[in-house]
Protein backbone atom coordinates (compact mmCIF):
# COMPACT_ATOMS: atom_id res chain seq x y z
CA UNK A 1 0.00 0.00 0.00
CA UNK A 2 1.09 3.49 -0.64
CA UNK A 3 0.74 6.25 1.92
CA UNK A 4 -1.61 8.35 -0.23
CA UNK A 5 -4.51 5.82 -0.14
CA UNK A 6 -7.66 7.05 1.52
CA UNK A 7 -9.33 5.22 4.39
CA UNK A 8 -12.22 4.30 2.05
CA UNK A 9 -9.83 2.51 -0.33
CA UNK A 10 -8.15 0.70 2.55
CA UNK A 11 -11.55 -0.37 3.92
CA UNK A 12 -12.64 -1.57 0.47
CA UNK A 13 -9.46 -3.61 0.11
CA UNK A 14 -10.04 -5.15 3.54
CA UNK A 15 -13.63 -6.04 2.58
CA UNK A 16 -12.40 -7.57 -0.68
CA UNK A 17 -9.81 -9.65 1.16
CA UNK A 18 -12.45 -10.85 3.64
CA UNK A 19 -14.84 -11.70 0.78
CA UNK A 20 -12.08 -13.66 -1.00
CA UNK A 21 -11.38 -15.61 2.18
CA UNK A 22 -15.11 -16.36 2.62
CA UNK A 23 -15.42 -17.46 -1.01
CA UNK A 24 -12.38 -19.71 -0.67
CA UNK A 25 -13.84 -21.25 2.49
CA UNK A 26 -17.20 -21.82 0.80
CA UNK A 27 -15.54 -23.37 -2.24
CA UNK A 28 -13.51 -25.72 -0.05
CA UNK A 29 -16.65 -26.77 1.82
CA UNK A 30 -18.43 -27.47 -1.47
CA UNK A 31 -15.51 -29.55 -2.69
CA UNK A 32 -15.65 -31.64 0.50
CA UNK A 33 -19.41 -32.11 0.24
CA UNK A 34 -19.31 -33.12 -3.43
CA UNK A 35 -16.49 -35.60 -2.96
CA UNK A 36 -17.78 -39.01 -4.22
CA UNK A 37 -16.62 -40.78 -1.07
CA UNK A 38 -18.40 -38.25 1.12
CA UNK A 39 -21.57 -38.52 -0.95
CA UNK A 40 -21.50 -42.33 -0.78
CA UNK A 41 -20.88 -42.27 2.96
CA UNK A 42 -23.72 -39.80 3.55
CA UNK A 43 -26.05 -41.84 1.36
CA UNK A 44 -25.21 -45.07 3.19
CA UNK A 45 -25.81 -43.47 6.56
CA UNK A 46 -29.10 -41.97 5.38
CA UNK A 47 -30.31 -45.28 3.95
CA UNK A 48 -29.37 -47.08 7.14
CA UNK A 49 -31.37 -44.66 9.28
CA UNK A 50 -34.39 -44.73 6.96
CA UNK A 51 -34.29 -48.51 6.67
CA UNK A 52 -34.16 -48.89 10.44
CA UNK A 53 -37.09 -46.50 10.83
CA UNK A 54 -39.11 -48.40 8.22
CA UNK A 55 -38.46 -51.77 9.87
CA UNK A 56 -39.35 -50.43 13.30
CA UNK A 57 -42.58 -48.99 11.90
CA UNK A 58 -43.46 -52.27 10.21
CA UNK A 59 -42.79 -54.24 13.38
CA UNK A 60 -44.93 -51.83 15.39
CA UNK A 61 -47.78 -52.16 12.90
CA UNK A 62 -47.48 -55.95 12.90
CA UNK A 63 -47.70 -56.00 16.69
CA UNK A 64 -50.83 -53.86 16.60
CA UNK A 65 -52.50 -55.90 13.83
CA UNK A 66 -51.07 -59.46 13.85
CA UNK A 67 -53.85 -60.97 11.70
CA UNK A 68 -53.44 -58.37 8.97
CA UNK A 69 -49.67 -58.81 9.09
CA UNK A 70 -50.03 -62.58 8.79
CA UNK A 71 -52.36 -62.24 5.83
CA UNK A 72 -49.92 -59.84 4.22
CA UNK A 73 -47.04 -62.28 4.67
CA UNK A 74 -49.07 -65.15 3.22
CA UNK A 75 -50.19 -63.10 0.23
CA UNK A 76 -46.64 -61.93 -0.38
CA UNK A 77 -45.43 -65.54 -0.26
CA UNK A 78 -48.13 -66.63 -2.69
CA UNK A 79 -47.26 -63.78 -5.03
CA UNK A 80 -43.57 -64.64 -4.99
CA UNK A 81 -44.30 -68.34 -5.54
CA UNK A 82 -46.95 -67.80 -8.23
CA UNK A 83 -44.86 -69.40 -11.00
CA UNK A 84 -44.36 -72.77 -9.28
CA UNK A 85 -47.97 -72.73 -8.05
CA UNK A 86 -49.33 -72.13 -11.57
CA UNK A 87 -47.07 -74.86 -12.97
CA UNK A 88 -48.39 -77.26 -10.34
CA UNK A 89 -52.01 -76.77 -11.38
CA UNK A 90 -51.54 -76.23 -15.10
CA UNK A 91 -53.08 -78.87 -17.36
CA UNK A 92 -50.63 -80.76 -19.44
CA UNK A 93 -52.02 -81.80 -22.86
CA UNK A 94 -49.71 -84.89 -23.15
CA UNK A 95 -51.12 -86.54 -20.05
CA UNK A 96 -54.75 -85.74 -20.91
CA UNK A 97 -54.61 -87.78 -24.19
CA UNK A 98 -53.41 -91.01 -22.59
Amino acid sequence: MTTDESPAVIAAQARATAARAQLSSTFSALQRRTNPQTLASDLAANLKVRGTDAVQGAVGTARENPVAAGIGVVLTGLFLARGPIFRLFRRKPDRMKR
